[in-house]
């Protein structure tokens, strides 16, 4: 009887400490907060139960190549107490004497973040810290690749989810491509913001990858790396496999198949019409573009004569954006084909009653994104050089994505210069920016009714080749050279080098090419979709994970990753 209870208490002993050393990592919520130069702010919640064994927690951050981590803040996630900051932390102290403390441990591969967990039991943490030059900047785009949460914790978290944002930017597909890698989740563009989230509890080798493409002109990063996104992606890709990609087939298919169809003929049918009632809640109001313009009203806005922020036509499009006043067209790559004509980048020729063809002088004297679009328009003419009607419209279809980048990269540098004037101020119009836009709105104003000008007033023939650029940009361009012919057909005439009708159909062949590039760059930011099994059945996710637009994450994958390591948690 002796022996059998001695050989129960050894046993109660053994259960009660297997009890005692388990630990749980119920949730880890982590926000990334993005800095203009590249740096990156971290903002951890870690919800856990610490066990009864531990004295301290701590994050392994190794891989760090050129990353700085200057410091820790922690708090307790109850009560907001800051904890101690005692510099470089001593693993080997007591429970007591690392308790309300935090510290940096420095190895050579890297450092540890650490904080005392007293009292033991269920706690919430916060912890928050900067990665310096976190961000990297390469030849074509800016690029964020981190491992977040690492592998081989001494618990692995149940849930994970990672947000994105930036103070300064929306970031959405336009200009921002997101993958996810070593767990089971979803990557989501939601809010001006990126969501990676786990849809299973991670296992012990699992851990939180991120990679985030952001196009140039959005940040300064100031780590610089010679290299093309493309490399660093197609190091990430090997290996990977996400449930989206469009071989793997959806178990659930047939199931599916007719609840996605109803929603497919939704968004298809329904949700526009629904969108044309609901129109006037999205558009920008006529109270917005009264603050925008700094108190004027659009409609009040005076004459304005001379070429505003500087001739630059981004500017001028992003600030056409912002009131609501592009319209449906994108009138953009018209005025730049205007402009290259009268620059003599491009030469315009034609015969008597023949066609009107486009060919090719010289690329000097053109910003970067307007030489992209010359050469997207000299490949498009093929081997004789001459761009001919419905050349640019076949060679678009075929290359999207470029088109698609041309557009973007377009519309973030218009953003990145009007900010860089100091014209925009946290999103908001400065008055300077104000003036800006009344100036271009004052332009816009003149050109719809300068007929009614005194007859003896002239304006040099320079400046209405100027003035006709903003007309295709402000899609009045038919209008204007018309009534500028009917005014003076020898002035038109003499000013833009051919007659009326040969600049009709320069301008015809020109809106020509503006819409087949408005066409690719809607196929290229459209979903793609991909049948499973057969079936009609269709996922919204489908395809997007390789492309960064959103979808699953992928378990395995993403190597090239910084500052990651493995191990970190209780001890």
């Amino acid at each position: 009887m002796k022996r059998f209870l001695l050989v129960l208490l050894a046993l109660s002993i053994s259960v009660s400490g297997a009890f005692a050393q388990k630990q749980e990592v119920r949730d880890v919520d982590i926000t990334l907060h993005l800095s203009d130069k590249g740096s990156v702010t971290f903002d951890e919640m870690w919800d856990i139960n610490t066990g009864s064994n531990i004295t301290e927690w701590y994050l392994v951050r190794e891989n760090l190549g050129d990353i700085i981590i200057p410091n820790l803040t922690v708090l307790d996630g109850v009560s907001g107490a800051k904890f101690e900051d005692v510099g470089e932390w001593d693993v080997n102290k007591t429970l007591d004497e690392k308790a309300g403390k935090s510290g940096i441990v420095h190895k050579d591969d890297g450092v540890e973040l650490c904080w005392g967990i007293a009292p033991r039991g269920d706690r919430k943490f916060y912890a928050i810290y900067s990665m310096i030059k976190a961000m990297k900047s390469l030849n074509d785009y800016d690029m964020l690749h981190l491992q977040v949460v690492s592998p081989g914790l001494s618990s692995p978290p149940q849930h994970v989810r990672i947000t994105v944002m930036s103070k300064d930017f929306q970031l959405d597909t336009t200009n921002t491509r997101a993958w996810g890698f070593g767990f089971e989740g979803t990557t989501t563009f939601t809010d001006s913001t990126v969501v990676f989230e786990s849809s299973k509890p991670l296992r012990t080798n699992d851990s939180a990858i991120i990679l985030l493409r952001f196009n140039k002109g959005m940040f300064q990063p100031l780590s610089v790396q010679e290299r093309d996104f493309q490399e660093a992606l197609d190091i990430a890709l090997k290996g990977a496999k996400f449930a989206d990609d469009p071989e793997e087939e959806n178990p659930f298919a047939g199931a599916m198949a007719g609840l996605m169809i109803v929603l497919l003929l939704f968004f298809a049918f329904v949700r526009p019409i629904i969108k044309i009632f609901k129109g006037s809640r999205t558009k920008v109001t006529n109270r917005d573009k009264k603050k925008l313009l700094g108190g004027v009203a659009l409609d009040k806005v005076d004459w304005y004569r001379d070429i505003p922020m500087g001739g630059d036509l981004q500017m001028a499009d992003y600030v056409l954006r912002r009131l609501g006043e592009r319209g449906s067209a994108n009138n953009l790559p018209l005025a730049e084909i205007l402009r290259m004509i009268y620059k003599g980048n491009l030469a315009v020729t034609s015969e008597l009653n023949g066609p009107v063809n486009i060919s090719f002088a010289r690329r000097d004297g053109l910003s970067e994104v307007s030489k992209e679009f010359y050469n997207m328009l000299h490949e498009a003419s093929g081997s004789d050089n001459i761009l001919q009607d419905k050349e640019f419209s076949k060679w678009a279809s075929s290359h999207e994505s470029r088109v698609y980048q041309w557009s973007e990269t377009s519309r973030t540098n218009g953003l990145a210069k009007f900010r860089a004037q100091r014209y925009l101020r946290n999103e908001k119009f400065s008055s300077e920016g104000q003036a800006e836009a009344r100036k271009l709105m004052g332009l816009r104003k003149f050109l719809n009714e300068f007929t009614l000008l005194n007859q003896h007033e002239t304006i040099e023939a320079n400046l209405w080749k100027e003035y006709m650029v903003y007309a295709a940009l402000f899609g009045i361009a038919d209008k204007v050279a018309k009534q500028l012919k009917d005014i003076d057909p020898k002035f038109f005439e003499k000013t833009f080098s051919y007659d009326y009708r040969t600049f009709s159909s320069v301008l015809s062949s020109s809106q020509s090419i503006s819409r087949a590039l408005g066409n690719a760059i809607t196929s290229a930011s459209r979903p793609v979709y991909y049948s499973s099994g057969g079936s009609s059945y269709s996922s919204s996710y489908s395809g997007r994970s390789r492309s960064g637009g959103g979808g699953y994450t992928s378990r395995s994958g993403g190597g090239g990753y910084s500052g990651g390591g493995r191990g970190g948690g209780g001890r």
